[in-house]
């Protein structure tokens, strides 16, 4: 079983790439970072549970029926006062950057309180959690959560995904800093690209050094001051346009750094791209893929989110395992 804990919110999108400004009609989705991450995992075949709080209403109805439909565990999720939180995303075009604006003040988990989750019961039968940098920025109280999530995980032996997944909007570089050094010495399994070791972090990287020296160098200096971490991995993206980027993932198994190949992609939708990367590392280790594979499926996975719209990659072992061993094929008839 693998747990995440995290907001599930509302999307809204206007149509046709309009503005907000412009718009009278909005495509409505739900999803949340974590949640996307569970329900790729459930796409794959895994047994998955979400650990969240939602509001007393219909609102909050919809968002289980709709993780229910990807066979995700809803049980334990918590209702209470609050409201859904909402995110409107205007999707960008050529060389107009896509832009999201926050409207989740007073959601119902960012007014959670610790006493309100009961660890024991939450962590049974778990194997993995997952959590990222977005749900301890929201409150206080969800910061505290999510620290003591992860160390009731790691002192029962569970293993601990942390993604950084760091949001301007949310919090500043020195909390998400703070939170990440109180972390770190109990999660096996980090999510952390270049950006985030220079601004979070403040390591010194250098600039003679091409992107896979200075990755495997940084990892290495990582994995030697906190000898917990197990594999840590990331994603290069080159953006050519808003509709059209490269991508290539790296993976680091404590020893060795792996990459994919870098995959040319025309982008529907870039909103969970890198979501679907972390579920694809998650599953190559849980699946005990070697190190290349589990490179290569979680780029794949990557790549076709960018052609599916919403937040959630809806694609299945066989399609990703298509993209890797025989390429972009006309019609599968």
């Amino acid at each position: 079983m693998v747990l995440a804990f995290g907001e599930v919110m509302l999307r809204l999108t206007p149509t046709n790439f309009q503005r907000v400004i412009q718009a009278e009609e909005f495509d409505a989705t739900y999803a949340g970072g974590e949640a996307n991450v569970v329900c790729s995992l459930s796409m794959f075949g895994h047994n998955t549970k979400l650990i969240t709080k939602l509001p007393e209403n219909v609102l909050g109805d919809k968002v289980i029926r709709a993780m229910n439909s990807f066979g995700v565990d809803t049980k334990d999720i918590l209702r209470g006062k609050g409201r859904l939180g909402i995110y409107f995303l205007e999707q960008g075009f050529g060389v107009r950057n896509s832009n999201v604006i926050y409207d989740r003040e007073y959601s119902s988990i960012s007014m959670a309180t610790k006493e309100e989750f009961d660890f024991d019961k939450i962590l049974k039968g778990v194997k993995m959690i997952h959590v990222s940098g977005v749900t301890p920025a929201l409150s206080s109280n969800l910061y505290e959560i999510s620290v003591e999530l992860i160390k009731a995980a790691s002192q029962r032996g569970i293993l601990v995904s942390y993604d950084s997944n760091y949001r301007s909007k949310l919090w500043s570089l020195e909390d998400a800093r703070k939170f990440m050094l109180e972390v770190l010495p109990f999660v096996d399994i980090v999510f952390l690209g270049i950006l985030d070791f220079i601004n979070i972090l403040e390591y010194k990287v250098s600039e003679e050094k091409n992107l896979e020296a200075k990755l495997n160098t940084l990892y290495n200096e990582l994995f030697e001051k906190y000898p917990n971490l197990k594999f840590a991995a990331c994603t290069k993206r080159t953006v050519k346009s808003v509709n059209n980027n490269s991508l290539k993932g790296f993976f680091f198994d404590g020893k060795k750094l792996t990459s994919s190949r870098t995959h040319h992609i025309d982008i529907l939708d870039r909103v969970g791209g890198g979501d679907a990367f972390t579920a694809g590392i998650l599953h190559g280790i849980l699946t005990n893929m070697d190190s290349s594979q589990i490179a290569e499926f979680a780029t794949c996975a990557s790549a076709l989110k960018h052609s599916i719209k919403g937040d959630i990659n809806m694609v299945d072992l066989e399609q990703v395992e298509v993209l890797m061993n025989c390429g972009i094929e006309n019609i599968n008839r």
